[in-house]
């Protein structure tokens, strides 16, 4: 028997993609995004969760990816944000995705993940195939969606 790791599953876009448990703080909705200037094209700016201040990117601008308006012209969230765990990731403060929608956890067996196939992308470590409907779900690399 393999062994089991969670995932948490999320979409942007017409794309489904996926982050380890380990990695996911929690789930957020609503929150104000404050800009900061000078960034990079992909960081949408700050916002305070509990009085820990918290970077908020766009993973779907890094990603290349179609979505809806993540955020309102007044910086609200409109979708999810997925804060991922500091320590995880090995930064100072959490950091966020913002995300349209969050599906669900799902157990994979460790040996689901195929890496063969994937592209040159550094944000992807490869993916899952559901053998049930033929859908891929993209896994995605946190460390790299966060530098």
């Amino acid at each position: 028997m393999s062994d089991t790791t969670q995932v948490l599953t999320f979409t942007l876009g017409d794309e489904e993609y996926c982050v380890p448990i380990e990695y996911v703080a929690e789930i957020v909705g609503g929150d104000t995004v404050r800009s900061v200037p000078n960034t990079e094209p992909h960081v949408e700016g700050v916002t305070d969760l509990r009085g820990e201040t918290t970077t908020i990117v766009d993973p779907s601008t890094l990603l290349e990816v179609d979505t809806g308006q993540l955020l309102t012209d007044g910086g609200e969230a409109t979708e999810r944000i997925i804060v991922l765990d500091a320590d995880a990731l090995g930064t100072e403060s959490p950091v966020g995705w913002l995300v349209e929608e969050v599906r669900a956890v799902n157990e994979v067996a460790s040996d689901a993940l195929d890496t063969g196939s994937v592209t040159e992308s550094p944000f992807l470590r490869g993916f899952l195939k559901d053998d049930a409907d033929d859908n891929f779900t993209l896994w995605l690399d946190p460390h790299e969606l966060t530098a």
